[in-house]
């Protein structure tokens, strides 16, 4: 696993949990975000046996990809990259031109793993199957932190937790695949699994300090490394961000990770019209809230100097889910004509993004309101 904050070239995996969700338009705006910002950025099509990222830039897939890669081993990585009309951005073909990639096995994937470290670039942006089989959480183990895209539905957070659930009991069995103790544990606990079973990692992490404490409290080190972050995806009102807020209390407590919030997009025509377009949204409106959007998520990684650690200050804001929030609100306004932009252009850099925080300090403390607790059976 690549520690992001560790290194220059930052890999960016993004799931989803299920299909549905934008998780791919929202990889292939944000790759290009960032290649309009002057960062080298690679984007890489691993939704196997479902790639289609190329139509959302418009790209004709005539040149060997992923699945080439798999099935005949004279192709490197590097082989793969193919330019785009932008400066800096390059994409690397999934599987379409070949049949019959699907489920990959260890030596494969790890094969995989280690062509995209020997990529040269400031970012690569790895659009991930849908579901939750091992090849899609082991290519999301590439680093420490991925990102969750989710829409405020019910069924698409509980595919979001169940998706992070599985994630981090494989990164755990991982970690400990060389402890025979723990090992027997983890296979013995997922043997008497039964249907409705409750106990999460936070009681196996219990269970693994009273085998062996010192072990406990690795495994406790260990969740800190993981640093997922969440995009809600179809925002339409305020209160979608409760579900969010839920799913993240959750994590908490259940999984002992911390989820943080990257930032929403809410639900334009323009973004829907994109897709049948097969043109990038962030292109033809650059007023339009969506692409704001996009570009400020860009930006938070960008600004950061070792992502995922978070560029902006936590002096106004109790953490990222409030900073979201606030967004949300200005959005929201800006949508219905109550925010006024003086600017003939939207200036996406960080200072104004924090001049808008402070602006916003006061609206904190109105903040409230009881959360909508996510219930979600194990």
């Amino acid at each position: 696993m690549i520690l992001n904050e560790n290194v220059d070239r930052k890999i960016i995996p993004v799931a989803g949990g299920k299909g549905g969700v934008g998780k791919s338009v929202i990889a292939a705006n944000l790759a290009l975000s960032m290649c309009l910002y002057g960062k080298k950025t690679i984007l890489v099509d691993l939704d196997l046996g479902g790639s289609n990222i190329h139509t959302l830039l418009g790209l004709r897939n005539i040149n060997p990809g992923i699945g080439n890669f798999v099935s005949n081993r004279k192709y490197s990585i590097n082989e793969l990259l193919s330019p785009t009309e932008w400066e800096n951005l390059y994409f690397i073909p999934g599987d379409v031109l070949v049949y019959g990639i699907g489920e990959l096995n260890k030596s494969v994937k790890a094969r995989i793993i280690k062509g995209l470290l020997d990529i040269e670039a400031d970012y690569i942006i790895v659009d991930l199957g849908g579901g939750t089989n091992f090849t899609v959480i082991d290519f999301f183990l590439i680093s420490n932190s991925g990102l969750i895209v989710t829409t405020p539905q019910a069924i698409s957070i509980m595919n979001a937790y169940s998706f992070l659930k599985n994630y981090v009991f494989r990164f755990l069995q991982r970690v400990f695949a060389a402890d025979k103790l723990i090992s027997s544990y983890f296979r013995k606990t997922l043997k008497e699994r039964q249907p409705g079973d409750r106990k999460t990692v936070t009681d196996m992490i219990s269970d693994i300090k009273s085998i062996d404490s010192t072990l406990g409290n690795k495994a406790d080190a260990f969740l800190e490394v993981l640093q997922p972050k969440l995009i809600l995806n179809r925002i339409v009102g305020i209160e979608d961000a409760s579900l969010a807020e839920g799913l993240r209390d959750l994590c908490a407590q259940n999984l002992s990770i911390n989820l943080e919030g990257l930032g929403t997009v809410m639900n334009e025509e323009i973004v829907n019209r994109s897709v049948n377009l097969q043109r990038p949204f962030i292109l033809d409106n650059e007023e339009n809230i969506a692409t704001a959007e996009i570009h400020r998520i860009a930006q938070k990684i960008i600004q950061s100097g070792n992502f995922p650690k978070m560029p902006l200050e936590l002096d106004y804001y109790a953490d990222s889910f409030e900073l979201i929030h606030i967004e949300m609100e200005n959005d929201l306004a800006a949508i219905q004509g109550n925010v006024k932009n003086t600017d003939s252009q939207v200036n996406y850099d960080v200072d104004k993004l924090l001049e808008l925080i402070r602006i916003q300090q006061g609206k904190i403390q109105e903040l409230q309101g009881t959360v909508r607790m996510l219930s979600i059976s194990e």
